[in-house]
């Protein structure tokens, strides 16, 4: 339907569309169009069938996920990569219909769970990982406890602490600035930059990364800060591969940290580091507005998810009702 002129220039349409997305959801959605394909190819439904796609052949292949899924993420994915198969074409999709909508709430209803989210780190419980790690020159430790005072004090998800480099920290006389290049929430990977100010105190996130950079000679060039390690003879030096540390094995290392100091530690993770610093701002007023800025959440939402509220600070609405 196109001229000569114009059609070898549809790939740059489809380029762009790929691109409309994350890579990772474009992957996401795609791998989850092609199972639903596959699904209904098996069941003699026709490959011309599959896209544009109809409401009660959707309905029905929703409903046999739900009974292999123990949870409602297999059900949501099919659901969005149907839905953003259609969207690319412009097609109406299935998932429009009140019938696969209804479906897909009660699978997600069905497969439900409570949520458990985990515990955060306090200030007492840093304390303690630090008195119980902190030896001079030791690089090893430095790592673990520099890459908690980081997620704690500037709301950071492991993905962006993993991410970090020696050139996106500037250390300055009151504080230092931390360019968040890459985060979940900046979605056109404009950056953010993150003030992290000195304490004053053992637990201060600024001296203690300045620490970690004299320990393992860093300079502010575009090495991952955090590394693996190798121990020599004389202590531990970085590897030469500059190449991040992975998030399961700064998992360990929290659970090494933080292990001795708690009664169950299957209730922390990395995330309880964040939702620590978040938990603490909260209940110590820090304003809304600066409070959501500085752990980069777009909502409301997102954001009161990771404040666990002081137990006086729960009772003192019973107690302000006039009876």
């Amino acid at each position: 339907e196109l001229p000569d002129s114009l059609a070898d220039k549809i790939g740059l349409v489809a380029s762009l569309m790929s691109h409309s997305k994350s890579s990772n959801t474009t992957k996401g959605y795609y791998s989850a169009f092609m199972r639903w394909k596959k699904w209904a190819t098996s069941n003699q439904i026709s490959e011309r069938q599959c896209l544009p796609a109809k409401a009660i052949h959707v309905a029905i292949y929703l409903s046999s996920l739900v009974q292999n899924s123990q949870t409602p993420s297999p059900i949501t994915q099919a659901f969005y990569g149907i839905r953003w198969a259609h969207s690319l074409i412009s097609e109406p999709s299935p998932t429009d219909s009140e019938l696969v909508r209804n479906v897909f709430e009660g699978a997600k209803r069905k497969l439900a769970h409570s949520l458990h989210k985990k515990e955060p780190i306090t200030p007492l419980l840093l304390e303690k990982m630090f008195d119980s790690l902190y030896v001079e020159n030791n690089l090893y430790n430095q790592r673990i406890i520099c890459a908690c005072l980081l997620s704690y004090s500037g709301f950071l998800r492991c993905s962006e602490l993993l991410n970090l480099k020696t050139s996106d920290i500037i250390f300055h006389f009151s504080h230092m600035s931390i360019f968040i290049e890459k985060s979940k929430t900046d979605i056109y990977r404009d950056g953010n930059w993150l003030l992290i100010a000195r304490t004053g105190t053992k637990l201060c996130p600024v001296v203690n990364l300045e620490k970690y950079f004299k320990f393992g000679n860093l300079d502010h060039s575009d090495l991952y800060l955090f590394r693996n390690i190798i121990k020599y003879a004389k202590g531990y030096i970085f590897r030469s591969s500059n190449s991040p540390m992975s998030y399961s094995r700064m998992r360990e290392l929290f659970i090494c940290a933080f292990s001795p100091f708690v009664s169950d530690i299957a209730k922390y993770g990395l995330h309880s580091l964040r939702a620590g610093g978040a938990t603490s701002a909260a209940n110590s007023g820090v304003p809304d507005r600066l409070f959501k800025r500085h752990g980069r959440w777009r909502s409301e939402t997102a954001k009161d998810g990771y404040i666990k509220d002081l137990f006086d600070e729960r009772l003192f609405v019973s107690k302000n009702l006039g009876i």
